[in-house]
């Protein structure tokens, strides 16, 4: 009776017979007979086949949803009679890049280890644009403004934004006054070659050039205290050297406040308690800071 509708959900939530046999960690083939298998026992065709893509039929949707509240009820009686809601346990991944991660992130995850000792955790720091579904990752931390997706983002906290320069660099340059006089500046690129900024209550996009680019923060508040040029950085990373008189603040009445980390992860229906519990560790400890 059982078999085949695990690797039927897994299909489901992977998108592909591909993914979900990673996931599984079983051949393609499996994967797909016992999809077969399960469609033969129905009588009734669950997925649409392509040479390039699968998509549910009408019928494998209305199964999916009745599945997935079963499997969730399964999990949760599980979770009560193991005894998982004391102690969790499992893999959790994790990706994520920068500075915050690794110095505000990752000692937050380390104390939720420490308490769950039976958690597994592996996190990946990478700077790009990571498909969190196709790559099996339950969390990722991002930074910015988020995008509509089909991806649940909540903000961990906000992150403003400054513009800054060496003493050494604006002795030679003379500082602006406004962001559009950005463009006569050596500007330290991180991401994008635009930039916001508020013009009395309108946020407008001015575009900068230089002859600097990294995306790690960390490489372009170098380039910044050796005097290369001008870097638009979270304040947390330049506070200690603005305090210090290694770098100066400019424009700091034309700067955007909209900025922030993120706790993103995608809208599963089947969620394991473990990355739950994770995910209301996290919202609730950056919440006391």
């Amino acid at each position: 009776m059982w078999q085949g509708l695990d690797e039927f959900l897994h299909v489901v939530e992977h998108g592909s017979f591909t993914h979900a046999a990673k996931a599984m960690e079983v051949s393609t083939s499996h994967i797909s007979r016992q999809v077969q298998q399960l469609e033969n026992r129905l009588g009734s065709v669950l997925f649409q086949r392509t040479t390039r893509k699968i998509s549910l039929t009408d019928a494998g949707r209305e199964y999916a949803v009745k599945l997935k509240a079963i499997k969730q009820e399964l999990i949760d009686a599980n979770n009560q009679l193991q005894g998982e809601q004391r102690r969790p346990k499992g893999l959790i991944r994790i990706t994520g890049a920068g500075e915050f991660v690794a110095t505000n992130v990752a000692p937050k995850i380390v104390e939720f280890v420490k308490r769950y000792p039976d958690v597994e955790v592996d996190m990946d720091f990478n700077n790009r644009n990571v498909d969190l579904v196709e790559e099996g990752f339950d969390l990722a931390i991002r930074f910015g403004r988020m995008q509509d997706s089909n991806l649940i983002a909540r903000p961990l906290c906000p992150r403003i934004m400054t513009l800054v320069a060496s003493p050494d660099y604006l002795q030679q340059n003379p500082a602006p006054t406004t962001p559009h006089q950005l463009t006569k500046h050596n500007c330290l690129v991180a991401m994008g070659k635009r930039w916001r900024f508020n013009f009395n209550g309108e946020i407008k996009e001015v575009k900068i050039t230089g002859n600097w680019r990294s995306n790690h923060p960390r490489a372009l508040l170098s380039a910044t205290l050796g005097g290369l040029g001008i870097a638009h950085l979270a304040c947390d990373i330049v506070e200690q050297y603005v305090q210090q008189g290694q770098l100066v603040t400019l424009l700091d009445e034309f700067q955007v406040t909209d900025n922030a980390s993120w706790l993103v992860y995608p809208r599963k229906d089947l969620m394991p308690y473990r990355v739950r519990l994770l995910i209301e560790y996290l919202l609730t400890s950056f919440r006391a800071c």
